[in-house]
């Protein structure tokens, strides 16, 4: 399977690429110093030109997802039979000031896929033939998922998470009024926009996220609403995304799950 990767250089975007080559995918990474991409792999044991068939399993291509040019170009690098795209793009928040953390850099969700759904949809117009697309965004979303959270951790969104959480929900609305998903905090009426239409989506709701081992997909909850969510590995993320999201008769095409423990 051929795939294009946004945001793969670290947390859930590397461990889906890690999963995604060591079953023997095509992929195609987006990244803006691959010298330094390479550094990582390599701290992972990882090699960067293996290859199987003779194609090789990770294509760098330089660029930056918030250039319109450089998305283009990965999809024009992969070339055609892409069958799975990830849009795995996510800040880091800063506490510069701590009674206010900040997302850096700013609105990197919402401003980047407001870059890429048009280009996706331009290079694939047809939604009946689109490459599978997964999104990764975050449980604890809206008033619906922030209702779902456990209490504990209800103050920490509010709080820690509230910038990050914000431009994650503007990232939401797109995609799922781009799908036609109804979704009461998103798109209540189930609407879709007739000149983003996406017509393959999964969008992945991770708990709050750990650097913990993996423990396996076995061992993972999913379901479009869950109580008790309270973590997940990035590295189960990866797993759960590689072997479940990827498939085309996933259960969670055009709907949006939501992962834990």
């Amino acid at each position: 399977m051929k795939c294009v990767l946004l945001g793969a250089t670290r947390g859930c975007g590397l461990e889906t690429l890690l999963n995604l080559t060591a079953a023997g995918h095509e992929c195609y990474t987006l990244c803006r110093s691959p010298a330094q991409f390479e550094t990582t792999l390599a701290e992972r044991n990882v090699d960067p030109n293996a290859a199987t068939d003779k194609k090789k399993l990770i294509n760098l291509v330089k660029g930056d997802a918030f250039n319109a040019d450089d998305v283009r170009k990965i999809f024009e690098v992969a070339g055609e039979g892409v069958e799975f795209v990830l849009f795995s793009l996510g800040g880091r928040p800063t506490f510069k000031n701590p009674l206010s953390p900040k997302l850096m850099p700013p609105a990197i969700c919402s401003r980047t896929i407001n870059v890429f759904l048009p280009i996706f949809v331009e290079r694939f117009p047809d939604p009946t033939t689109q490459p599978r697309l997964v999104v990764i965004s975050s449980n604890g979303l809206g008033h619906q998922g922030h209702s779902d959270l456990p209490w504990l951790l209800k103050p920490l969104y509010g709080w820690l998470l509230k910038e990050p959480h914000a431009d994650k929900e503007e990232m939401e609305r797109l995609v799922n009024i781009g799908a036609g998903i109804k979704h009461v905090d998103f798109n209540p009426l189930g609407v879709q926009d007739t000149k983003l239409q996406l017509g393959n989506v999964v969008i992945v709701r991770p708990a709050l996220l750990t650097e913990g081992i993996e423990k396996g997909t076995a061992n993972i909850r999913e379901g479009e609403r869950l109580s008790g969510a309270w973590t997940v590995s990035r590295k189960d993320v990866g797993a759960f995304i590689a072997k479940e999201c990827a498939l085309p008769d996933s259960q969670w095409r055009n709907k949006g799950v939501t992962i834990a423990y």
